[in-house]
């Protein structure tokens, strides 16, 4: 935590004064701050890590000429030992903070940005995975290794024996299926959740946080929604509306790899934490996977 008042005193230096400077904030990785500039609506935002502000001023370069709304980043600089960094605030509200009927009725249109997303052209660009901000290049050689990163080959801090079986031979499988994921080019947000999207009165859609940004399989950020849905209810409407296109088996065997795999890396993720409840709930999700889906219906969350 880096106080609030050293953050907005480097803020001025950067880009004049503020006013209207408000904390809204404070999450796992990253402080939060609303305030005025020139006159213009800004948040800032403070973090350990410089990488996903410079992802965040590259989409802003990017997704604009595809008519995906995304902030604009003002300045990126060093506040202490973290990295703050200011953008315009979009105007409108989380979709998570909406009421459920609004959440609904946002649905259609959040899926049709998740397509323009996905149909994002990235030319000239080469590699997989995490997308490198200087130059627009994914990090990884393949698109399956991208997919294997976060995901345990064991699980020896779980003290409980049949749940940690059932981990490592879920890992197990869910690797070999990775390994013969072919390649893909094509834009993947990473992180398309009910708290990364923006809902304007006029029911316009904006994104924020690009930190997981990366070039690959535009399914992931579907499978990702109705993993999600699963365990965050909020997340169920847009899951639907983005799953109503005929599936080829392939493509139903890629999202339940992708859901798997989003599940595993969250269960890691908790376990490292030592937080057993939501452990707990990873494993009764990914315990509740269909192995082999039919059909889409098989993989959306139950009304």
């Amino acid at each position: 935590m880096i106080d609030g008042d050293v953050v907005r005193e480097r803020i001025t230096e950067e880009i004049g004064p503020v006013g209207d400077w408000t904390a809204i904030t404070e999450g796992e990785n990253s402080q939060a701050y609303s305030a005025v500039a020139d006159g213009r609506a800004v948040i800032v935002r403070v973090n350990l890590r410089r990488e996903g502000f410079e992802l965040d001023a590259w989409a802003a370069n990017v997704l604009p000429e595809q008519g995906i709304s995304v902030p604009e980043v003002l300045t990126v600089g060093a506040v202490g030992e973290a990295w703050c960094c200011v953008s315009t605030r979009l105007p409108g509200t989380r979709l998570c903070d909406l009421t459920e009927s609004a959440v609904a009725g946002a649905a259609p249109t959040v899926a049709e940005t998740l397509r323009r997303i996905g149909g994002t052209p990235l030319p000239g660009t080469r590699g997989f995975g995490g997308i490198d901000p200087a130059t627009g290049n994914g990090r990884n050689r393949s698109w399956a290794e991208a997919v294997a990163w976060g995901v345990p080959k064991s699980w020896p801090e779980l003290s409980e024996p049949a749940e940690r079986a059932f981990l490592e031979s879920l890992s197990a499988a869910t690797l070999a299926d990775v390994e013969a994921l072919p390649d893909f080019d094509r834009l993947v947000h990473g992180d398309y959740s009910a708290d990364n999207l923006i809902v304007a009165e006029d029911g316009a859609i904006g994104v924020i946080d690009w930190e997981c940004a990366m070039i690959g399989d535009p399914l992931w950020d579907l499978a990702y929604q109705l993993f999600w849905s699963r365990a965050w209810p909020v997340m169920a409407p847009q899951a639907r509306a983005s799953a109503t296109a005929d599936f080829t088996p392939s493509e139903l065997n890629r999202l339940r790899c992708y859901m798997t795999v989003a599940g595993l890396r969250s269960a890691s993720f908790y376990l490292a934490g030592t937080r057993g409840p939501e452990l707990a709930l990873m494993i009764d999700r990914l315990r509740a996977m269909p192995t082999e889906p039919a059909s889409i219906r098989d993989l959306l969350p139950a009304h």
